[in-house]
């Protein structure tokens, strides 16, 4: 089995895969993993194909690696024979052929993920293909909200807008689809030019918006995004300018937010442009709670298509 994206995948699955990592969360919240599960990867090697930056994603793949008994190892754009020109298919190819058992990928190239599918009978998990998704990201999302509002099964009733850079976000796309499969409404906020094109929204299951005051009033989670430059071509977006029309601070707060509005940001955080460093901090926060559910998300993720 594969985990390519959150798109095409059936509420229950997703259901099931949140339901599977609450097991590896105390009463506390805090990341566990039962005996039961603690040798569940020994003698796997999970490979780390990471040819863009990260440090939440790869490091909580290799701490859920460990904690369930297996190992890793990890591979960069630096240190490798990319650098020499190999293809990434031909290097997972490569590890596959040294008895490697499953492989975290995250490529620039919204197709690698699809190519591997096709070339490998190595499980594949998409830790983000470009602009395309980022599965794990929207199920530890998922997970956050439907802990935070005491949800037990899906999302029902709740209103989430994801506000900022859409376009270029692969965690906009999981989450919008992970949250709509689960019931949620939807809502797309930011500048126009950072909103899907009119006849790109039949790829998005929600609604958008270009309004800030509007949004944050209907919400009841924010999930707010980075202005990704490193992914625009012509003319980029004025960080001063851009946190003073759609950055939130605790001005924004006081007036748009309710009560019990709470803001998600998958990291990193650019503090003073989409977040002010008060609201980062405040109890309205669930970053690190996102981080923490991140390991136990990667965890069940591995037990069921690594360790089965």
């Amino acid at each position: 089995m594969h985990l390519i994206g959150l798109r095409d995948m059936a509420a229950a699955d997703i259901r099931a895969i949140l339901d599977d990592a609450e097991r590896f969360l105390d009463d506390r919240g805090e990341v566990t993993t039962p005996p039961d599960e603690k040798q569940r990867l020994q003698g796997k090697t999970l490979a780390l194909l990471f040819m863009e930056p990260s440090t939440r994603t790869r490091v909580s793949f290799e701490i859920a690696a460990r904690r369930l008994g297996g190992s890793t190892v990890t591979v960069g754009a630096e240190g490798s024979s990319l650098v020499k020109g190999e293809s990434a298919a031909d290097t997972c190819r490569t590890l596959a052929a040294m008895g490697v058992d499953g492989f975290v990928v995250r490529h620039h190239d919204r197709q690698l993920p699809h190519v591997l599918v096709d070339r490998l009978d190595t499980p594949i998990i998409n830790a983000g293909n470009g602009s395309g998704e980022h599965p794990t990201q929207g199920l530890l999302d998922a997970l956050t909200l439907r802990r935070n509002f005491g949800l037990k099964g899906d999302l029902s009733g709740l209103k989430v807008a994801i506000m900022g850079d859409i376009v270029h976000s692969r965690v906009a796309r999981s989450d919008a689809h992970a949250f709509a499969a689960l019931g949620a409404e939807v809502r797309l906020v930011g500048p126009r030019r950072l909103l899907p094109s009119e006849d790109r929204l039949e790829d998005w299951p929600a609604t958008v918006s270009n309004s800030r005051k509007e949004a944050l009033k209907w919400a009841d989670a924010v999930v707010v995004l980075r202005i990704q430059q490193e992914r625009m071509h012509g003319q980029l977006v004025d960080p001063h300018q851009y946190a003073l029309d759609w950055g939130i601070d605790t001005t924004v707060v006081d007036r748009y937010l309710k009560p019990e509005t709470v803001i998600l940001h998958p990291g990193p955080v650019i503090r003073g442009v989409e977040l002010s460093d008060p609201v980062v901090d405040s109890d309205r926060s669930l970053i690190l709670k996102q981080v923490t559910h991140g390991v136990a998300v990667r965890q069940a993720v591995l037990c069921r298509y690594v360790g089965s």
